[in-house]
């Protein structure tokens, strides 16, 4: 009869842990991640382990505005580049022509509609 004999050491694990995963961090996350790991009696590498599979990951919240708002936002920052080319151009002490003026009143008109459509919108 053949006996196997003990040869003594660490019985083998079931699934070895093959793979590394690096984190890049500052020196203190990497401080407060020890205190924390020592306080729950765990390995650095136990607890992040724990904590990455166990902990719920937070949800990113892919918010989509509105088609109305995408218009307003439209609008109101093609009205701002109007302006600006005019402001620009009265700062440099030149004066505006018929048809500059006639494109300033309406852009002042659309800011006004714009105005006036944000606050439905909002009531």
């Amino acid at each position: 009869m053949l006996v196997k004999k003990n040869r003594g050491g660490r019985p083998r694990k079931k699934v070895k842990k093959t793979q590394q995963l690096a984190v890049m961090c500052t020196y203190t996350d990497r401080f407060i991640i020890r205190i924390k790991a020592k306080e729950a009696n765990l390995t650095i590498s136990e607890y992040l382990l724990k904590m990455g599979t166990s902990a719920q990951a937070p949800i990113s919240k892919s918010r989509t505005l509105p088609k109305e708002i995408l218009q307003f936002t439209g609008k109101i920052n093609h009205t701002a580049g109007l302006l600006n080319q005019m402001t620009k151009k009265l700062n440099c002490g030149l004066s505006l022509n018929e048809i500059e003026m006639q494109l300033l009143l309406s852009c002042l008109e659309q800011l006004k509609k714009i105005s006036v459509d944000i606050k439905n919108y909002l009531l």
